[in-house]
Formats: C-alpha cells, structure tokens, sequence
C-alpha cells in the first residue's frame, strides 16, 4: 500500500531577519568538544538523546575510531556505517567494528565476542540496560543479547530484535526452512508461509504484543499469539496499541474495500486508509485518515471530518485527554492546519513535523510558509514573518507559556524563543537523537557548534 503524500520542506535559507526583532537573553555556553573538521564521517556525527553529548566517527590513514564527546577511542579497520548507538539515557554508547575478518560490538568502550558477521546495529531496550545484536555464522544467524548467544537459526528478520517498551521482552522474526515465526523471550512461535517484518508490535504496558502472519494466501493479525482469522489484515501496516494498551487496532483488507478493525470489529469500508495514520488518543478515542473516491478526510470516532484534496499522514495529533486533534490538509494546492474540524488559514507550505499541541492539550502551533516567508502561528494567530525555519524542532514549554524552534539567520543558526532570535550559532544540533530540552517550565538547553567548537548551551526563558 503506498500512504497518502504530502510534500514538506524542513530548512529554507532565504534572506536576513529583520533587525528590527528584540533578541532573546544571552544563554550560558559550556564547552563540550571539538570537532576534528579533517577526519570527521560527516554522516556519523551525532548527539545523544538528553542533548549533553556529541559523537562521531573519525577517519586517519587507514583506521578509524569513534570519538565520544571528544575524546578519541580505539582505532579499528572498520566501524558501521552509522557510527555510535546511543541508549536511551544517554548513559551507555555501543557501536560495530571490524578488524580482519572479525566483526564485533563495542558497549560502554569494551569489545564484545568476535562473529563471522554482524547484521544489525546495537539495539539498546528503552530501560538502557541490554543491547542487542543480530550475528552472522558461517552458515546461521542469531541474536546476541548482552554479549550472549542466543538460538542459531537460518535466519533473522531484517528488523533484527525488538524490545518490549517495559524493557521486559525481547522477540525477533526467524526464518527456517521456508517457514517464519516469532521468538519471544526465547520462546518459538508457531510457524507461518511468511511473516512481514515491519508488522510486529508490543503494546505500551509490554503486556501484549502482535503481528500480521501469511498462510494459504490468507494474512492475518496474531495477537498474544491467538490467530485474529475474522479479518485479512494489511501486510505492510504496524498493528497499533492505545496507549493505555487496552485497545488494539490493524486494518483489513476486504473484498470491497479496507477498513479498520477496532477491538474485533470493523469500521465502514473504505478505498484506502493510510496504515501509518492509524491513532489512539490518551483518552480512548481513535482516528485514521481514510479516502473514497478522490477525497480524503480523517475519521474520528467513526465520524468523518472535512473532504480535502488531500491530508498529511503523519500530522494528526490529538491533544491531551483526546479533547481536541489537529492535522494538515490540503486544499487547491495550499495547506491548512485543520483544528477540531475548524480549518485555518491556507498557505503555500506548513513543515514535517507540524502542527504542535501545547501539553494541556488547549493550545495548537505550527510553521507556515506564505510568499516566500514562515510564520509561527499560535492559536490561529501570526507572528511577524520570518524568512527561514528548522520545521521539526517547534515545541511547547511543559507550562504552555512558551514556543521555541530553530531559525536560520544569514547563514547561522538560532532558537527562537517566543517569536524572538537568540544567539547565533554555525550549528544547533536537532537531526540526529538530539532535541532542545525543557528542563522546567522557562529553562532549555541544546548542543550548538562554533566553528569546530561545541557547546551546551543552557537558556533562561523570560
């Protein structure tokens, strides 16, 4: 199934900002590392997850190494294409190497055992506290869970292991003799013709967990093990859990149709549903975006919302509680940011990653492009317009009061604060794991680059 599209831009350079905007509070600067301009693997350099530390992989002659808020480790003759894995806390790093024809992980600087092989990178579960891998044999395949063999098997699923959110569970599809199935915590499941391995699923509280399996031309959802045969399911769409994990949703495919199946029961047929739309609000409520014929619109509650030429896949959000949703539309060619079913006003371009709900869920922001220039509008109403925005880094204080997101001024980048510029920077980190951080209710903080030099920047907000 090919979803529904819609085009973005994510960073425009245009033209200067305005002298006339009141910049924001000069923030702290703490130094971090320098960056080896001359060796770095510009496509591995990366920042961790609490934005406080930066990583990449260097190259001299004929070694490489990874460099770890900058201090230079271990040379190898190969490191993974994509460099350093860092865990969820930021605490623990792990990473693939080579010397020879020995393949190896490096977790928290020790080399783990030597394979013919690796297949995947490290994986770490949500806890932080175990990391996974899958290895190559000379004739098998299998996981590698803290540095610990697990079954060899003909194959692994491309997917390689996959935590439980609870950190509890660790499963992985496995191919053997034309037959696929799931392991679960060491435990083989029952074995199918074939097993898509981008549908497997575990529900928020780890308690449950789901996949699409294929036998006799029939696929179908397996949840908790216990085949799901009333529907045919999607092959290429993720089962979903509420985040409550009471509730579980997969689309079928139907004779006239597809539809979305809710806790066993099927909703009204449709043409087409885009699969990565399919949404649980913390409050039980559950949309998706849907077409028929040449309209699209999204469904909430079973009740379709506005017709649109078209509708951003990933932009639905609900807010808190489920109250209010929002998402992107298009109309004529334009975008507009769709509030409540109440759409505002159209533009020429809104970015990935946006609209943005404030966390008591009563507030919705988003950048818009409009003639050349991007605005911030918060509550349907408009900044002064701004000439270059970073889309995906817009978000809320955790107290509502705030709006902050990167800018580019002149060929530097800044955090706006409020609708205002702050210090000016060659780089802020937000495309690897990085972000900017809240860390109380008026406080960020950031990586950010001068030259070759990196700092965390730490800002108060007025």
């Amino acid at each position: 199934m090919k979803y529904v599209s819609l085009f973005f831009l994510a960073l425009i350079l245009l033209r200067p900002l305005s002298h006339s905007q009141e910049k924001a509070q000069k923030p702290s600067e703490k130094f971090v590392a320098e960056i080896d301009t001359a060796a770095v693997i510009q496509q591995t350099l990366i920042e961790s997850p609490d934005a406080r530390t930066i990583a990449y992989v260097g190259r001299k002659e004929h070694r490489q190494y990874v460099v770890l808020q900058g201090k230079k480790q271990k040379g190898y003759e190969g490191i993974g294409t994509t460099g350093i894995v860092f865990s969820p806390n930021s605490k623990r790093t792990a990473y693939l190497a080579r010397n020879g024809s020995q393949f190896f992980i490096v977790v928290d600087g020790a080399e783990q055992e030597r394979y013919e092989g690796l297949g995947t990178d490290p994986v770490f579960s949500p806890d932080s506290r175990h990391v996974a891998v899958v290895a190559l044999g000379e004739n098998d395949q299998f996981v590698v869970a803290d540095n610990k063999e697990q079954k060899h098997y003909e194959g692994i699923g491309g997917r390689g292991p996959i935590y439980s959110p609870d950190s509890k569970h660790m499963g992985y599809v496995v191919v053997e003799k034309d037959k696929y199935f799931f392991v679960l915590d060491g435990r083989e499941g029952k074995k199918y013709e074939g097993l898509p391995m981008n549908t497997v699923a575990f529900s928020p509280n780890g308690a449950r967990y789901a996949y699409a399996a294929t036998e006799k031309g029939k696929t179908f959802i397996v949840l908790n093990g216990k085949e799901q045969k009333s529907f045919a399911a999607g092959v290429d769409v993720l089962p979903v859990f509420s985040p409550d994990s009471k509730h579980f949703a997969f689309l079928a495919s139907e004779p006239n149709g597809i539809s979305a199946v809710l806790d066993g029961k099927a909703g009204k047929r449709y043409d087409r549903i885009a699969g990565e739309s399919l949404t649980f609000s913390d409050g039980g409520r559950f949309a998706y975006i849907a077409q028929s014929g040449e309209r699209w619109f999204v469904v909430v509650d079973g009740k379709e919302q506005p017709y649109y030429d078209n509708i951003g896949v990933n932009t639905f959000r609900f807010g808190t509680g489920g109250k209010s949703f929002t998402y992107v539309a298009i109309k004529d060619n334009k975008r507009t940011v769709v509030v409540n079913g109440v759409e505002g006003k159209l533009y020429d371009a809104v970015p990935e990653g946006n609209p943005v709900m404030s966390p008591d869920g009563k507030h919705v922001a988003y950048l818009a492009q409009s003639a050349g220039k991007w605005y911030l509008v918060v509550d349907g109403k408009e900044s002064t317009g701004y000439p270059n925005v970073r889309g995906g880094t817009l978000k809320f204080s955790p107290d509502n009061r705030h709006v902050v997101y990167v800018g580019a001024i002149n060929g530097n980048i800044v955090l706006v604060v409020d609708d205002k510029p702050g210090t000016a920077y060659d780089e802020i980190f937000t495309r690897g794991t990085g972000k900017i951080v809240f860390d109380g209710p008026s406080r960020v903080h950031y990586l950010a680059a001068k030259q070759s030099k990196v700092v965390l920047v730490e800002e108060q907000l007025k």
